[in-house]
């Protein structure tokens, strides 16, 4: 009598066993997870993981309208795309006269120059110094954007200035800066 009940224990487990891995949902049905990881693209954009294996997105790739040359930076830098421009800085005489006087014209400025995304502006995507004769280029993808010049926070200011970028070209833009002078 001892083997039969022996026996039917073990039927019972094994019966046991089975439904608990019959019933239990298999690995392939299992949610995943991932980090709240980002990973931030050559574009200045982040993305995060995803999937079963919470791998990183795709960062975006920008390519030309129209076919031809350039591939619009194609998600890696230098893109064939951004923009260049001047910073000047005026008035430069307390007294403006009539005519203007050529003495007292607006001057280049050297300066830092940072750029935002128009849809972030905390968040400084690219920054540069303007040279002595004031002028300035960046690779960008295409995209809006804020600039906006001067390491102070009093004098001179300078207006924020919006710009669109388009694929495969650079935008001119002229900054324009308040000396203060009265």
């Amino acid at each position: 009598m001892t083997n039969k009940v022996m026996f039917c224990t073990l039927v019972l487990l094994l019966v046991v066993f089975g439904a608990i891995l019959f019933i239990s949902p298999s690995k392939s049905q299992e949610q995943v997870f991932c980090t709240m990881e980002a990973k931030l693209c050559p574009d200045g954009s982040y993305v995060g993981r995803t999937g079963p294996n919470c791998e990183f997105r795709a960062c975006p790739v920008y390519t030309s309208s129209g076919g031809g040359g350039g591939a619009g930076g194609g998600g890696i830098l230098p893109y064939n795309s951004g923009v260049r421009g001047i910073v000047t800085l005026g008035p430069t005489c307390p007294v403006e006269r009539m005519p203007p006087d050529p003495a007292c014209a607006d001057r280049p400025f050297e300066t830092l120059v940072s750029v935002y995304r128009a849809s972030d502006l905390m968040r400084v995507i690219v920054s540069a110094r303007s040279s002595a004769d004031g002028t300035f280029k960046m690779s960008l993808s295409p995209d809006e954007y804020i600039l906006k010049a001067s390491e102070s926070t009093t004098m001179p200011s300078c207006s924020p200035t919006s710009v669109t970028v388009g694929p495969d070209t650079y935008t001119s833009v002229t900054v324009a800066c308040d000396s203060g002078i009265r």
